[in-house]
């Protein structure tokens, strides 16, 4: 029998960056049926595996952010530091892969529980929005959260928000030409680590480029929407000396590309509240992260992704960053690529199922909260009542995973070594 770290480390073998999992669900549709598992599949990529008489239902993703070398289709490099596993120069995926390796090691050893995975959850969970097939039991546990001790019962909605500028030319005469590339910056995921005060690459390029009298050439920043952004290069034109600083590398070029005026840009950037918003006591609430630049020559599209507890929050937030952008130009366009409603709380504090997780947890310290990013129980629930299912509890847990979607990305060894037993325990002891 394989134990968990081993069979994460055969799904780090398998490349699996969302929308190419195809290897990665014939995996693991082999490994269910090789425990003697039932499996259904929809067209979406998702995999239901059951088993007779199921007490609860286990759920992850089995896509993973793909950043540095995962994000080149290659397995990935394992390693261990610091009590941490790693993966060299990439993101290491164990959101979520985790989970899934955690629901593969407790289908060899249990019969009377179920399974999902859903696909493409990284990419605006596309495969939770369009399940097709229902669960049986009435309870379902998610492992995709990433702080070992939480209970994890809502979570925020969010939006991905797109807008494209047509910046005006800028027909100066400017005898320098630099350019401008970001370094040292730590990146992180746009929700869980977003109180962290990490730099975002994309808006320290605008204050640095705000601070500068001239045009901008071009400008490309950022990895994926739900991360914060590492990288981020610009090509400036100006008459003024600048040089490196701490953040940025400056090199002076040869050039004769378009010039254009930089406004726009630089007020819907440094004009959106990028970072947290809104707390309520110590939890955020509400917040906006500035994902991606792009450019093809006078048209500069910037990409952000909010995320709110709260639905009013979240329709206040779109608003603002709609009419923000429509301020500076009204022939702005802007699409809206995904939006979901948050995941808000239906399990009270006396709910047994609540009490038997609690218990699992034993002299472990436990805390019931909510979380700063989108999990797929709100759609999951959705869905399932779309299907007639209008009964099914859900909570969130999980290991402590530090900087998801990025190359910082470490699991805590220790911590996933308690949370395999806490599952352990809740199998053994939960009785419908």
């Amino acid at each position: 029998m394989k134990n968990p770290l081993e069979i994460f480390e055969e799904i780090a073998c398998i490349p699996h960056i969302s929308f190419h999992t195809q290897e990665l669900f014939e995996w693991i549709v082999r490994f269910a049926n090789s425990c003697g598992y039932g499996v259904q599949t929809d067209k979406t990529g998702n995999i239901y595996a059951f088993g007779k008489n199921p007490r609860f239902c286990l759920q992850s993703h089995y896509d993973m952010v793909g950043v540095g070398e995962a994000n080149k289709q290659k397995p990935l490099e394992l390693y261990i530091e610091d009590n941490f596993l790693k993966a060299k120069n990439s993101s290491l995926g164990a959101d979520n892969g985790i989970g899934v390796a955690m629901q593969l090691y407790l289908m060899q050893k249990y019969k009377d529980l179920e399974f999902l995975f859903t696909n493409n959850e990284e990419v605006g969970l596309l495969g939770a929005k369009s399940l097709e097939m229902k669960i049986i039991s009435h309870r379902l546990i998610n492992i995709d959260s990433e702080s070992f001790g939480e209970i994890i019962l809502g979570c925020a909605g969010g939006y991905d928000m797109n807008v494209v500028f047509d910046l005006k030319s800028d027909k100066s005469f400017y005898k320098n030409t630099y350019q401008i590339t970001a370094r040292g910056f730590q990146g992180g995921h746009s929700g869980v680590d977003i109180h962290k005060d990490i730099k975002n690459a994309i808006v320290e390029i605008c204050y640095f480029i705000d601070k500068v009298d001239g045009g901008i050439c071009s400008i490309v920043a950022g990895e994926k929407i739900n991360s914060i952004p590492v990288n981020s290069q610009a090509i400036i034109k100006t008459n003024q000396i600048i040089n490196s600083s701490e953040d940025f590398l400056v090199q002076e070029i040869k050039s004769t590309s378009v010039c254009y005026d930089k406004k726009a840009i630089i007020d819907f950037i440094l004009g959106i509240q990028n970072g947290v918003r809104l707390k309520d006591g110590d939890d955020v609430i509400d917040s906006v992260n500035i994902s991606l630049l792009s450019q093809e020559k006078s048209k500069i599209k910037i990409s952000l992704m909010g995320r709110s507890n709260t639905k009013s929050l979240l329709d206040n937030s779109l608003l603002e960053a709609q009419k923000l952008a429509k301020r500076i130009d009204p022939n702005a366009q802007i699409t809206i690529d995904d939006f979901y409603f948050p995941w808000q709380r239906n399990i009270s504090d006396d709910d047994e199922f609540l009490r038997s997780v609690k218990n699992a947890f034993g002299d472990h310290f436990v805390k019931v909260c909510q979380i700063h990013a989108g999990l797929e129980c709100g759609i999951l629930q959705e869905r399932f009542e779309a299907m007639g299912k209008k009964d099914v509890k859900m909570l969130s847990i999980g290991p402590t995973i530090l900087s998801p979607h990025s190359v910082n990305e470490r699991l805590d060894i220790n911590s996933f070594k308690s949370f395999s037993k806490v599952l352990e325990n809740l199998v053994e002891n939960y009785k419908i």
